[in-house]
């Protein structure tokens, strides 16, 4: 069992053809509503259709990376102080109604951890020990999002949404060793998992506003941010 289970979401690991598959369907259903725009009337010819934000977040598994940790499995052993940095995240959204909307969204975390020490048994049956190293962990998720704006006027934006995208997970220690690489299992594929989002954003200016968010499921629990429509 890799230790590093623990730490990381529980994920199904796919194959790169299925990865890939599955990236450019998100991608090919963002193109196919953006482009059916053209069946639409907005009513206002000047209303803005776009819409670009930087967010900072918080995760679930930033706060966990936080905590320390003395792990103990039979014969295995892993001692670690964690540390994390807040997800920053870059979204498109076009209106394809005054009311309706969908976009992108890019996020990208850093995350680690300090070990004393880590004992485990390799796959000759050999007891291997590591100390004082560290493990950076780099987190990033695409995805495609639908958000319905339930309130969406001069200076609030309301809204209730769904994201479906994949987190990528890759791992770095700081010692170069084929079986603590493959303890840690340090690069492997994506995991696709649905989000339900709600949000508000409050409008400063006609073209500038500051926002919040809460969700349930990936990328993060709550972000927060500024957004620049156009």
């Amino acid at each position: 069992m890799h230790l590093i289970f623990l730490l990381l979401e529980p994920r199904i690991h796919l194959k790169n053809k299925t990865v890939k598959k599955s990236l450019i369907l998100t991608f090919l259903v963002f193109a196919l509503l953006t482009n059916a725009n053209a069946q639409y009337d907005i009513k206002d010819e000047t209303e803005t259709q776009h819409q670009i934000s930087l967010n900072g977040s918080t995760s679930t598994w930033g706060l966990l990376f936080k905590a320390n940790g003395n792990l103990k499995i039979k014969t295995d052993t892993f001692t670690y102080s964690g540390y994390s940095t807040p997800a920053i995240q870059l979204a498109y959204d076009f209106f394809i109604k005054e009311k309706v909307s969908v976009g992108v969204l890019f996020s990208t975390q850093r995350m680690g951890m300090k070990v004393d020490h880590m004992v485990f048994e390799n796959d000759d049956q050999v007891m291997r020990r590591f100390n004082d190293f560290d493990v950076k962990v780099r987190r990033r998720y695409y995805g495609f999002k639908f958000n319905y704006h339930f309130v969406n006027n001069a200076n609030h934006d309301f809204y209730l949404g769904a994201r479906y995208g994949g987190v990528f997970w890759k791992v770095t220690p700081s010692v170069t060793d084929t079986d603590l690489d493959k303890r840690l299992n340090s690069k492997f594929t994506g995991t696709f998992f649905p989000a339900l989002a709600m949000g508000y954003r409050y409008k400063i200016k006609e073209k500038v506003g500051i926002g919040m968010e809460v969700s349930l499921g990936i990328p993060q629990i709550f972000s927060y941010g500024i957004d620049y429509r156009f």
